[in-house]
């Protein structure tokens, strides 16, 4: 039987003199080689993958796969595009022309930027029928020499419980050890509270969803060994944590240590029940998100109920990371940076992480950000929450830039970190825990004070070398104030409006509207479409 070669290959800015490691290992290309099916169209598939963050750049031309497959974030979206014009030149190992298609975040919500660069843009969630409908037509195209381009979507019913079955990821393809975090699982998808500066709930919905239970023990079952990061959507989207408890379940009979990302919004509403529970499952750390000092994402919620949050989350054991984003409320002004430090210090966060507010494709704030002409940079590798991309009401975009720098200068200096650390020593002394016995818990307190001590030292280093690295001459002079063709076709006059709506998106992938994907295309690229509606499925092609 003939062969077919299939890459699959993340895409990576690739600063020069970049050396920094890389957080966690990419999920989506781990999901896509287990999805990948071995046979196809008469072909044995051999798939690979590729993390240009530790592997190193990716040459098309040197590798020669039939089929380069890339999954990127906006950030890395240059980068992705350069590789596919230089696809487009290249002859595979057998002397065919490389056919390219990319998904992910960035494809899904500017098809008509990616389409003008890859054969195929592979749209939302890639659950195995679409893949395999994907690359099936690639593989026609291979072997009539077609030139044809096609935009692929799958119809997800985004008001049920279940994702669409999928088998394990394939983890096998990357060392564990070249990341902070060796592993990664999605326990679930979507998010409910669709904030307008997220992108989530335009691509995954607004419920949570999550696999069969079976399904997602089998996977726990086969994690390697080492810290797993949770990168669901939301781990807890609502008080409840009806997914939650089952998560925690399987997790502790698997003995897995885990962290994750939920709101603080939910945690504080349940906290008594649910920390003990995480505690018990394996849990060593929460990353927290608090987005803004005024009233964070939830007014009814002060200061003072996230401290105590913080102080509880310390109680049983476990680290905090808590979040913030500069720059969500038009209120904000010069001295948000050193008041949000302050108090993150004065809470006694383990960590933290500041964020500019960047409209990213996807979110409703983007497309009003187009609409309105806010957006003063166009360059793609600069939307990485660390440079002001748009204009805000009080705050220039030099004292953006600026100002998170000294917000994680004053963070994760030594005063701070002594203050921080010798504050929870204090706490383990003067309160004893509601959940342990006493010597149990001063134990397990030393331990994880003495572990998020170390990492806070590692990333004390590592943010007060980047932020003085930082030039906002060198910025300035690398910023792009020329809009994005592709982008202005797609929100121009007389375009779609309300895009990155996602309870209209539901709608339009479950066929109660008209499917916008196809208007904001126009008639020169099919959409295919996979799943329900299967009238519009016939309809596209």
């Amino acid at each position: 039987m003939a062969r077919l070669r299939i890459d699959y290959v993340v895409p990576d800015r690739l600063r020069p003199g970049s050396s920094r490691r890389p957080p966690m290992p990419p999920m989506g290309i781990s999901l896509l080689l287990a999805m990948t099916p071995p046979h196809l169209r008469g072909y044995d598939i051999t798939a690979r993958c590729h993390d240009e963050q530790t592997m190193g750049p990716y040459d098309v031309a040197t590798e020669k796969p039939d089929i380069l497959a890339l999954s990127a974030l906006t950030t890395s979206a240059r980068r992705a595009y350069a590789m596919m014009d230089l696809a487009r030149q290249t002859t595979s190992w057998q002397g065919r022309r490389v056919r390219s298609m990319i998904g992910g975040i960035h494809a899904t919500a500017l098809p008509v930027e990616a389409i003008h660069y890859a054969d195929a843009v592979v749209r939302g969630e890639t659950p195995p029928v679409l893949l395999e409908t994907a690359l099936d037509w690639l593989i026609g195209q291979i072997e009539n020499d077609g030139e044809e381009r096609r935009v692929f979507e799958h119809c997800v019913d985004a008001r049920a419980d279940v994702i669409e079955r999928r088998p394990p990821a394939d983890r096998s393809w990357y060392d564990p050890r070249r990341y902070i975090v060796p592993v990664t699982l999605q326990s679930s998808v979507g998010c409910p509270f669709d904030c307008s500066f997220c992108s989530v709930t335009y691509e995954f919905g607004m419920k949570q969803r999550h696999p069969e239970y079976d399904d997602l023990e089998a996977e726990i079952a086969r994690l390697p060994r080492g810290l797993t990061a949770i990168i669901d959507d939301n781990f807890l989207p609502n008080p409840q944590g009806r997914h939650a408890r089952h998560a925690c379940e399987l997790l502790r009979r698997h003995r897995v240590k885990w962290v994750t990302e939920l709101t603080a919004l939910t945690l504080h509403k349940n906290w008594r029940e649910l920390l003990p529970l995480f505690a018990r499952s394996g849990c060593i750390g929460l990353y927290v998100g608090i987005e803004s000092l005024e009233g964070g994402m939830d007014k009814s919620a002060d200061l003072a109920t996230y401290e105590d949050l913080v102080n509880c989350i310390h109680d049983h054991g476990m680290g905090a990371l808590g979040a913030f984003v500069f720059g969500v409320h038009d209120s904000d002004g010069p001295d948000v940076f050193e008041k949000t430090a302050a108090w993150a210090r004065k809470a006694k966060f383990d960590f933290a992480q500041f964020s500019i507010n960047t409209p990213e494709p996807g979110a409703r704030d983007y497309e009003r950000a187009v609409r309105e002409n806010l957006l003063t940079d166009w360059n793609w590798e600069h939307y990485d929450t660390e440079h002001p991309v748009r204009r805000f009401t009080k705050i220039t975009q030099e004292q953006m830039y600026q100002g998170l720098r000294n917000a994680y200068r004053w963070f994760y200096g030594l005063p701070s970190l002594k203050d921080r650390m010798l504050g929870q020593v204090m706490d383990m002394f003067l309160k004893g825990s509601p959940s342990v016995g006493t010597r149990e818990f001063l134990w397990k307190r030393v331990k994880s004070i003495a572990v998020f001590a170390s990492i806070g030292l590692y990333l004390r280093n590592t943010a007060m070398g980047w932020s003085n690295r930082s030039d906002v001459a060198a910025y300035n002079a690398d910023v792009d104030p020329t809009p994005n063709p592709f982008v202005m076709r797609q929100f121009g006059p007389g375009s779609v409006v309300d895009q990155y709506d996602a309870k209209l998106r539901m709608k339009e992938l479950r066929g109660e509207v008209a499917n916008r994907t196809r208007l904001v295309l126009g008639d020169g690229i099919p959409l295919t479409l996979t799943g329900r509606p299967l009238a519009q499925t016939a309809a596209g092609g």
